[in-house]
């Protein structure tokens, strides 16, 4: 997780509120082919931006987070002992970069996410807290029968991204692939899919909008991309089978779901401030600089008031600030908390300060 300190504050993901209408109905995200995935159900996506650097953050659906350092209980349904081992050691590779921590309880607990494997039906996922409410909630399509199980690794990793609330990358507004369509319709209307144009449309070319979304820089390497067979784009392109978490995976996941920072509190929230250096000076958007013992930091619009000089850095961030109210109307450098995180609003959405407690 990115630190904040008083020199600088390090602009994290963009997180806005605003979501497309979504379906009430539960969505799930379905994998046919581990090698080609696709989409099945419609899903309501919001892209993440890093307005700092602008490097690519992934995409998610934050309405379907689970509450930052929730314990989520896990359950199989079915499978062999070895294949449940198996898919235990995968999913935690999220712990490890995401506050939160897997349970694994018995088949006849209650548990909010249950996992069959079921090799007839394919890999899929329901996204984020949809998981919960009863019933499978997720597929393993691999059975310890004998036969083969390559992408096993790369399959229960990217199924737990979904089940986390992460959606796929080649749906990102500027992700550019260069389809060649009329190979890919005829590669799908084949078996085992047997999709019309209408259903490859949906599940491969269609991308979110740019005018509804926040993006950034597309991630080839994320593992919740799907291969792309290079026969399939007209420039050779192709993205092959991902099987560990990218670098953008491991900041992203850490952002949607950010550990405590265990940065001691300043004295003084002017300490390592410098004095405001004139009009001429290039300062960007979330600089911060003193001027006549008060502590101000930059906005796209102008500078606010943080605070006068000498006094103490909250013990928690989150101390005194009141939680996201979707009726109120904020303007840019207010601040909220949702689901025990900070956010300051910025001219492009909302930025991610932290996790409350710090």
């Amino acid at each position: 997780m990115k630190k904040l300190n008083l020199m600088k504050v390090v602009l994290m993901t963009a997180l806005s509120f605003l979501l497309y209408n979504c379906e009430s109905n539960s969505e799930e995200v379905i994998e046919v082919d581990p090698v080609t995935s696709v989409e099945e159900a419609r899903m309501c996506l919001f892209e993440m931006k890093n307005s700092n650097d602008d490097k690519s953050r992934g995409v998610s659906t934050p309405s379907l987070h689970w509450k930052n350092g929730q314990t989520i209980t896990v359950s199989f349904l079915n499978g062999s002992a070895n294949y449940q081992a198996r898919a235990k050691e995968y999913a935690s590779e999220w712990e490890k970069y995401a506050n939160i921590k897997f349970k694994w309880v018995s088949s006849n607990s209650s548990a909010d996410i249950r996992i069959r494997f079921n090799k007839a039906g394919g890999h899929w996922s329901r996204l984020g807290t949809q998981s919960k409410g009863g019933g499978q909630s997720m597929n393993l399509g691999y059975e310890d029968d004998g036969s083969s199980d390559r992408g096993f690794r790369s399959t229960t990793i990217h199924e737990f991204g979904h089940a986390l609330g992460l959606s796929h990358e080649h749906q990102n507004p500027v992700a550019g692939i260069k389809w060649n369509k009329p190979a890919v319709y005829k590669y799908f209307a084949g078996a085992p899919n047997y999709w019309d144009k209408q259903k490859v449309d949906h599940n491969l070319f269609r991308r979110l909008d740019k005018n509804t979304t926040n993006y950034s820089e597309y991630d080839p390497k994320s593992i919740m991309h799907y291969s792309v067979r290079n026969a399939h784009t007209l420039d050779n392109f192709s993205v092959g089978n991902n099987n560990k978490l990218s670098v953008i995976d491991k900041e992203y996941i850490a952002e949607v779901y950010p550990k405590a920072d265990t940065t001691p509190p300043t004295g003084d929230i002017c300490d390592g401030v410098a004095p405001y250096k004139g009009r001429s000076f290039p300062y960007s958007v979330g600089d911060k600089v003193t001027s006549q013992g008060t502590l101000y930091q930059r906005t796209s619009s102008g500078w606010i008031n943080l605070g006068a000089c000498g006094a103490s850095t909250p013990a928690d961030i989150c101390d005194g600030v009141a939680a996201y109210n979707g009726n109120s109307s904020y303007s840019v450098g207010d601040k909220v908390t949702s689901q025990g995180t900070l956010y300051q609003r910025a001219s492009n959405g909302w930025n991610n300060l932290g996790a409350c407690g710090n």
